[in-house]
């Protein structure tokens, strides 16, 4: 058997404004690449937009795994290392900025203060995704790159302070449970999926496939599911002229109201107020 290859990722930057840069991360590594010594340029939240990987931090030697929608934040000069269970890579999105600008935007959220990147990874966040979309608008090319950032910021900010502490340990059988769970979700989103499907999915009873989902991924798969169709959907509203209607049933929500009154409770406005413009 020969040596494993390095595949390192390939960084595209994408807008540059004077308090953060937005660039995109293509990684085409597969289950035979070697993982290899990284470290983080400058602080930042990526999101993966396609793929999954798992990351191993060098302070801890935790490993996390990412699945597309997961966010990823790091610190100037931390170390890690990526692999991949499956083949075909992955594609992310990073919005870097400074940690003055991370540090005073901590300050603002209510229950919130000092470092707050000690947690390197967070399951999806609608409204951040929702916004990392709009640069993909083509009616709005010019958006400003900082105001995008510190909108970025400051919802995954809210959410890591919110966020509830899990402090049980996982084993490497429990998260290959839940990523089957996850990638089933990923392909089927515009199904119905019950509870009860998904952990017969993975050979669990519901009460405990709840348990463990939430403990790994830090949502119930109810939360999830929704999340993964609301980011379906921005996507779709940001890049296509298809009517919302359309859209809604085709990303799984069987009543045009409900997704309305959802998509605007979690981004921050309504499907057609966010098609228009990101200056609402």
């Amino acid at each position: 058997m020969g040596a494993r290859s390095l595949v390192p990722p390939i960084a595209r930057p994408r807008r540059t404004g004077r308090a953060a840069r937005v660039v995109d991360f293509v990684c085409r590594a597969g289950r035979s690449a070697r993982p290899y010594p990284e470290r983080h340029g400058a602080w930042s939240i990526a999101i993966v937009r396609r793929g999954a990987f798992s990351y191993r931090t060098a302070a801890t030697g935790h490993t996390h795994a990412l699945y597309e929608g997961w966010l990823l934040l790091g610190r100037a000069g931390d170390e890690f290392e990526c692999s991949h269970e499956h083949d075909g890579g992955d594609d992310c999105t990073a919005v870097e900025l400074s940690p003055d600008l991370v540090e005073e935007i901590a300050r603002a959220v209510p229950g919130c203060g000092g470092t707050i990147f000690d947690v390197p990874v967070l399951p999806p966040n609608p409204r951040a995704a929702a916004l990392i979309e709009r640069l993909d608008d083509p009616a709005a090319p010019d958006g400003d790159p900082d105001e995008l950032a510190l909108r970025v910021a400051h919802a995954v900010v809210s959410q890591v302070c919110h966020a509830a502490p899990r402090a049980v340990p996982v084993t490497p059988a429990d998260r290959a449970r839940v990523g089957a769970a996850i990638r089933h979700i990923e392909t089927s989103f515009a199904t119905p999926l019950s509870l009860a499907d998904l952990a017969a999915g993975v050979e669990l009873s519901p009460f405990h496939f709840l348990r463990l989902f939430r403990r790994v991924a830090g949502l119930t798969p109810h939360q999830y599911l929704i999340g993964t169709r609301l980011r379906r959907a921005a996507r779709m509203l940001a890049t296509t002229p298809r009517p919302v209607t359309e859209i809604a049933y085709d990303a799984g929500f069987e009543d045009l109201s409900n997704f309305v009154r959802t998509f605007h409770r979690v981004v921050g406005r309504s499907p057609r107020a966010y098609r228009r413009s990101d200056r609402a």
